[in-house]
């Protein structure tokens, strides 16, 4: 089926599997490990340092470092990583007034007489308050209006999306009218469909963005797109085919997909780069440049969504580079552009993009912080599904681990990951530097409980959490680079405007991640600002909820518009003082904040 000398990881996923590959290939995260018996290349290099000897005597092998010469089995471990048992669908926003770009519009065409002269397309525009033009129609509902009119008996209803007539019925059949709102995340998307007669959310589904294959990182995905047309093409489709499993989904049992008129997505610039087919591979070479940032408007059919066969799709603008659509949702559903506080926005993920707001400026920065905090590079890193360990406290004197699902843990995903590192660092057993103590260093005060937990795990130092699950030093090295970038971004964006942490009157939290943070927790390890607590709120999928307004209002669509053209795009790469603030702010607080 493939020819010799096939990468088995290309193989699966060309195949449908779901395999997880968190670095996209390169053979770096040790996360596409497989059982293999058959014809298949000898291990490499990176197979021999992340796989131990047993590993493979059994067969085990890294997918993306295995080739394949003829016929062989292959069995995929238990994927508990790819299932999201809850991916965040709500976040908060503004109410708006309904004014969605969707509109129908009931009218009694005048019957054909001999005493003017008539034309049914201008009849109809003229019944409809349009006879000076302005609007159009798609040739094949051009092609059928006559007919219709007259089955109809001259009395009709139109549906437009913008100032295109997508379809024509008659008056007395009353379908559905919908819109629906897509967040395209790096790791999830999410989709609301919408009444556009009422403005009431219909339904709710998401899925995991099947494009993970390629990578979870925006940068492994653009760098698998610039491979070939046919690489991008396969991106492409497997982003699309998750909207429409959710367009599938929402509307079963309610409506049909044809009665989803429109679709207004917002997603970083990679994802709507990769949604609409466009090539991004500039966005990773110097100095990093995107095709587009301005709203794109197409059809759905262009971009094989499957909804009404002339239904349209609008994509948020972006601000710059790696600030997108999604950036300009979170500061449209949270209003930062109108008010006069100073506050700050901070997505947390593999790109965390923070926003800094003040009485007269809009400034914003993506960080590349890596995918540490969705589980990749973690030795037992995955993500929050059953058998994540989400939740770590030290009560006295002794480690409690919450489990998703209440079973067995199988892993620690990012929020558990967080309260760990801040539990060492209360404990006393990891030092400000991120150095991890081994048992001969520790407080003499230390409870036995806890030094007893000290351990090694391939020769690194590590502290067993729960069952076999430990957390090891170079994961803490991999939270302090994750947590720096996002640290630096903040800094440098409160210091062009001028303004230190006291000042902040209030952190949002958007995105999925950030909403299961413990705040005190983010705080203590210096991941968000040394302010109050209670001054740090979370706001949920808040571009999603960005999305939504553009659906529901032409007015908060020229307003997102407007807030794209307005932004400040930092490239802190490029501050001068850069790499001495990374650098600084890899380091954790000596203490709890004062």
């Amino acid at each position: 089926m493939f020819p010799p000398g096939t990468n088995l990881l290309r193989a699966l996923v060309e195949m449908g599997s779901e395999i997880e590959a968190p670095c996209g290939g390169t053979g770096t995260c040790g996360k596409c490990r497989v059982r293999v018996s058959g014809a298949v290349s000898d291990p490499t290099k990176e197979e021999r340092a992340l796989l131990d000897p047993d590993e493979l005597r059994a067969g085990i092998r890294l997918a993306c470092q295995t080739a394949i010469y003829g016929a062989c089995r292959v069995t995929a471990p238990d994927a508990h990583a790819l299932t999201a048992p809850t991916i965040l669908t709500e976040g908060r926003r503004q109410e708006v007034a309904l004014q969605p770009n969707v509109r129908e519009v009931e009218v009694a065409v005048p019957a054909p007489a001999l005493d003017r002269n008539p034309a049914d397309l201008e009849d109809l525009l003229a019944a409809m308050g349009f006879s000076g033009g302005g609007l159009s129609m798609p040739l094949p509902v051009l092609r059928g209006l006559s007919g219709l009119l007259r089955e109809a008996n001259f009395l009709v209803r139109a549906r437009l999306v913008g100032q295109e007539i997508v379809d024509v019925s008659s008056a007395r059949e009353r379908r559905p009218l919908l819109g629906l709102a897509v967040d395209i995340g790096t790791t999830t998307v999410v989709g609301k469909l919408f009444d556009l007669r009422t403005g009431h959310v219909v339904a709710v589904a998401s899925r995991l963005n099947a494009q993970r294959v390629f990578g979870e990182d925006v940068i492994s995905r653009i760098q698998h797109a610039s491979k070939s047309a046919r690489d991008l093409q396969a991106l492409q489709e497997r982003v699309i085919a998750v909207i429409n499993e959710i367009v599938v989904e929402v509307c079963a049992g309610r409506a049909e997909p044809r009665d989803v008129v429109e679709v207004v997505c917002a997603g970083n610039t990679v994802m709507t780069h990769l949604a609409a087919g466009v090539c991004p591979q500039w966005l990773a070479q110097y100095p990093y440049v995107p095709v587009f940032v301005s709203p794109l408007s197409c059809r759905a059919s262009e971009l094989g969504i499957a909804i009404h066969e002339f239904g349209k799709v609008y994509f948020l603008p972006g601000i710059g580079r790696f600030v997108g659509g999604d950036t300009v949702g979170v500061i449209l559903a949270a209003g930062l552009d109108m008010g006069s506080s100073h506050r700050l926005a901070v997505d947390v993920g593999t790109n965390g993009e923070i926003v800094s707001a003040s009485r007269d400026r809009l400034l914003a920065c993506s960080t590349a912080a890596g995918p540490a905090f969705e589980g990749a590079h973690i030795a037992h890193g995955m993500r929050a599904a059953n058998g994540a360990i989400d939740r770590v406290d030290l009560v006295d004197g002794e480690i409690r681990c919450h489990v998703l699902g209440e079973g067995e843990p199988s892993g620690i995903c990012g929020s558990g990951l967080i309260d760990a590192v801040a539990v060492l660092l209360r404990a006393g057993l990891l030092d400000p530097s991120g150095r991890l103590l081994g048992a001969d260093e520790c407080p003499a005060e230390l409870a036995e409980t806890l030094r007893a937990r000290l351990t090694t795990r391939g020769g690194d130092r590590a502290f067993l959490l729960a069952g076999q699950v430990a957390i090891t030093q170079r994961d803490i090295r991999e939270v302090q680079l994750a947590k720096g970038a996002i640290a630096a971004g903040t800094r440098i964006l409160m210091r062009q405007l001028g303004i230190r942490p006291q000042q902040l009157e209030e952190v949002l939290l958007a995105g999925a991640f950030g909403n299961f943070l413990r705040r005190d927790n983010a705080i203590r390890i210096g991941l968000l600002p040394p302010i109050p607590v209670e001054r740090v709120s979370f706001i949920g999928n808040a571009a999603c909820a960005g999305a939504e307004m553009a659906l529901l209002s032409t007015e908060q669509r020229r307003r997102a518009e407007e807030i794209a053209r307005r932004v400040e795009y930092v490239e802190i790469s490029a501050f001068p003082e850069f790499q001495d603030i990374f650098a600084e702010e890899m380091m954790f607080p000596a203490g709890e904040p004062s």
